[in-house]
């Protein structure tokens, strides 16, 4: 599951501007709201898209987390609340 929830972030960010290249670990410690990513009007539109693709929802304390600044940490939560799920 978590190469296809790689997939989608990477799919997600590049919407919003090129995710740097680099091996796969490279890109999972990309820290793309540090890089100017997304800008704060998409990074509220990047949350609600995460949530309705993995039909999750995001907590103030998962968007505002050290975690969530990075595609791997990302990768995590949402794992993670799948697996709450189940």
């Amino acid at each position: 599951m978590s190469k296809k929830i790689y997939d989608a972030v990477i799919d997600l960010l590049d919407k919003r501007g090129p995710v740097p290249e680099g091996s796969e670990q490279e890109r999972r410690e990309y820290r793309y709201l540090d890089a100017g990513q997304l800008d704060s009007f998409n990074t509220i539109q990047f949350i609600l898209e995460v949530e309705e693709l993995f039909n999750i929802t995001l907590t103030p304390e998962d968007t505002t987390s050290e975690q969530f600044r990075n595609v791997g940490g990302l990768i995590q939560i949402v794992e993670d609340k799948l697996n709450a799920e189940l």
